[in-house]
């Protein structure tokens, strides 16, 4: 129970430490936009699932890019899913975009129910592997995953990097690997990019650091305070640093 509070309280104050912030990960509207393109559909209205949502950044502009789509947006944090609802309705889309508050891993969905499957910036919370093999029972014949994922950039990455990334997340890989394990899930592969380097500092580290400045002048004293700002704080130093070697790409893929 003492452990359940800690990460309680912990997870608290990274909520905190967002408040103010439309995106929770690296991104930008202009990015996001480049992906959706990636989604080829013929059918109207489409059915899309954004993963992971968030705040609704990407939410939104689903429902712009797609006027007549209906989209479910699912986030753990029920904060999230909520004012996903409260913005819909102040919109004038609560016909059409609904936020629902749950679990990646323990979607209850009917199978085939999407014609798009969009996360950006969350696959990576379950593992890359486990979300295509887990989700695809949920997208239609024909339908579509868009997802971001963290990839290698360089052919020799540093050895604090390769250090540093098996500590956060052992699926990194190549671009070129990433396709083979898309492909290996029986989906088939379609297209990718990288995300650009001011989506990762201008529209995200600088201003999250910003926000931690200011969070860690509000909480002086406070040690779980400092603690959970603190790996944050050294992801964003780290990426400064090894910025060429790691950073995003979206893929998108098609079920057969």
């Amino acid at each position: 129970m003492k452990k359940r509070f800690w990460r309680d309280e912990m997870e608290n104050y990274l909520y905190k430490v967002f408040e103010g912030m439309d995106r929770l990960s690296p991104g930008s509207d202009e990015t996001s936009m480049k992906a959706m393109a990636l989604f080829k559909s013929e059918e109207e209205p489409v059915e899309i699932l954004d993963v992971g949502c968030g705040k609704g950044a990407d939410t939104f502009l689903l429902a712009r890019r797609f006027p007549r789509a209906r989209i479910r947006a699912i986030d753990i944090n029920p904060e999230y899913a909520d004012n996903i609802c409260h913005r819909a309705e102040k919109y004038g889309l609560s016909e059409r975009v609904a936020g629902v508050c749950m679990s990646m891993a323990e979607m209850n969905f009917e199978e085939e129910s999407f014609d798009l499957i969009w996360a950006q910036g969350s696959i990576y919370a379950m593992g890359f592997k486990e979300g295509l093999s887990q989700w695809k029972k949920y997208i239609k014949s024909g339908g579509y995953i868009i997802c971001s994922e963290v990839v290698w950039l360089a052919d020799e990455p540093s050895r604090e990097s390769v250090d540093f990334w098996k500590r956060e997340y052992d699926q990194i890989d190549t671009i070129v690997n990433k396709i083979k394990q898309i492909e290996e899930a029986g989906y088939i592969y379609q297209n990718s990019f990288v995300v650009k380097r001011s989506d990762w500092d201008e529209n995200f580290y600088n201003p999250l650091m910003d926000k931690i400045k200011s969070f860690k002048a509000e909480n002086a004293g406070n040690q779980a305070a400092m603690e959970a700002v603190e790996m944050m704080e050294k992801e964003a130093v780290f990426y400064d640093a090894h910025a060429g070697e790691y950073g995003y790409a979206f893929f998108s893929m098609v079920k057969p």
